[in-house]
């Protein structure tokens, strides 16, 4: 177990859409050695869950611990108020120097929330305002696949913007880590891989698409309709090229990783404290299942992330097979350090796990707002639930599609057993009544969309520049077509 008796200095490594299931210590073919040995040396949690599968919503209930219904944050339009706590200023109130490295996505004046030092900014717009010619720009041809709409418009081996955002990211870790400092540091290294653009290393995209396969799940029909803007019209071809490259991705994010962790040990050492590695990710991508691609859905591809502690004190080579959230992060965190708990959170501490016990018993849901099309509000209701080894998913501008998987015999999902087991239907309806927060949610969004056009029109009034901590250096030759690309085809073109 943690000893919360001595400084500790943690490192919190975050990727960006990486579902663990494309990971060597899941079994896949991907090569990921530096989050493997991870793996061994501390605890990992095997069926941990994004409590929203979207960047914003899932990392602000991460620093928040509170649940999206519960702060209206459901869009990538959205941010956390001023006046929210985070797990961090809990962090600084110990003593802590809470430290950004890269990417976050806050929005917005409050680029902190907790952090008294940022030093590399975000690769995604910082202000209201965002300049889209200006980034457009500045991403070159594959602007428009930033976005999960395109998502699919090109895949391939070569230069990309993310694998040199990632690059000036870790340069900066790496900086700050030789450096001596006095208080216990709790760094953030935030990636924006394996996030799309689609496009991987050239060398390892050779190698994973001699390796990919085709999902097999991939002609299997959407369930419902709520979900049908998330089916991109791919090839074959072009969904086998998504797979390697974003399993390239993958393992360019564990190379980095392991460059991070040596320098993070090495700081360690000089500094004498305990030390504590973590590894997550916001979100996974569906990357092929049913034609699906990116995010946004419950499916586990999409909703499940990698949750790995490992350093002082935590029980080596522990595979926690009981479901958690990504909101038990922060209560996790602030439990190992012997910090001041936050208070009223939807997150439990995960401690007595790192010590090999048992997880507090908990329920893990998910709950998103899905829009009909990316200009309707998003006020269409989703939710999740997983207990033991079942899931279950409904949608309020649905109710005849319920969806109730066995993950540990069906991982794939594809196997509704909504009407073979009619008692455990009962009793996830029954769990759905007590959590889900669907009046809540879309009036507390309806109030954060209220609130953002009125941030809008204020920094237009400002007449000044505050997209200022926004990365903008993707060089040119990252902004033409990787040297492999395939384009779809099927798509239609701005």
């Amino acid at each position: 177990m943690c000893n919360k008796m001595k400084q500790m200095d943690v490192l919190f490594f975050m990727s960006d859409q990486h579902t663990p299931y494309y990971s060597g210590f899941e079994g896949h073919n991907v090569d990921t050695p530096v989050m493997d040995q991870l793996c061994a040396e501390g605890t990992r949690f095997a069926q941990a869950y994004s409590t929203c599968p979207l960047c914003v919503p899932a990392r602000l209930a991460m620093l928040s611990g509170l649940r999206p219904a519960k702060t209206g944050i459901f869009t990538l339009d959205d941010a956390l108020p001023d006046l929210t706590p985070t797990f961090l200023h809990c962090l600084v109130a110990q003593g802590y120097e809470t430290v950004l490295v890269g990417r976050m996505h806050f929005l917005g004046r409050d680029q902190r929330h907790g952090f008294t030092k940022r030093i590399a900014g975000d690769m995604t717009p910082t202000d209201w305002n965002a300049p889209r010619k200006k980034i457009a720009a500045e991403r070159g041809v594959s602007a428009r696949s930033f976005g999960e709409p395109f998502c699919t418009a090109l895949a391939g081996g070569g230069e990309s913007p993310v694998e040199y955002y990632d690059r000036y990211v870790v340069d900066a870790a790496l900086e700050y880590l030789s450096q001596d400092h006095e208080k216990p540091q709790f760094i953030v290294v935030g990636l924006y891989g394996p996030h799309f653009p689609y496009v991987g290393d050239k060398e390892l995209y050779e190698k994973y698409r001699a390796r990919a396969v085709l999902p097999a799940s991939f002609y299997d029909p959407c369930p419902t309709e709520v979900l049908r803007r998330h089916h991109q019209p791919v090839s074959e071809e072009l969904a086998l090229a998504i797979q390697a490259a974003y399993c390239a991705m993958i393992e360019q994010v564990d190379i980095k990783m392991g460059q991070v962790r040596r320098a993070f040990d090495d700081y360690c050492s000089r500094s004498g404290h305990e030390r504590m590695f973590v590894y997550t990710s916001d979100h996974g991508d569906q990357c092929g299942d049913r034609s699906m691609f990116a995010k946004s859905t419950f499916f586990e591809k999409s909703v499940k992330i990698p949750l790995i502690f490992a350093g002082d004190g935590i029980a080596p080579g522990t595979v926690c097979q009981t479901p958690v959230s990504i909101m038990d992060i922060g209560p996790t965190l602030l439990d190992c350090v012997g910090a001041q708990p936050m208070m009223d959170v939807d997150g439990v501490s995960l401690v007595p796990a790192l010590g090999g016990g048992d997880v507090p018993e908990h329920v893990v849901y998910g709950e998103f707002l899905e829009r009909g099309s990316m200009q309707t509000p998003a006020d269409s209701y989703c939710f999740m639930v997983r207990e033991d080894r079942y899931k279950y998913m409904c949608f309020r501008e649905d109710p005849s599609c319920e969806l109730l998987f066995d993950i540990g015999a069906d991982p794939e999902e594809r196997h509704n057993l909504v009407l073979e087991r009619p008692e455990l239907l009962e009793r996830m309806r029954q769990l759905t009544k007590q959590y889900a927060m669907p009046e809540q949610a879309v009036s507390l969004q309806k109030r954060h969309t209220w609130s953002s056009d009125l941030w809008r029109a204020y920094e237009s009034a400002l007449e000044a520049d505050c997209d200022v901590e926004r990365w903008a250096d993707t060089p040119s030759t990252a902004r033409d077509y990787p040297e492999i690309c395939l384009k779809n085809e099927r798509l239609r073109q701005p």
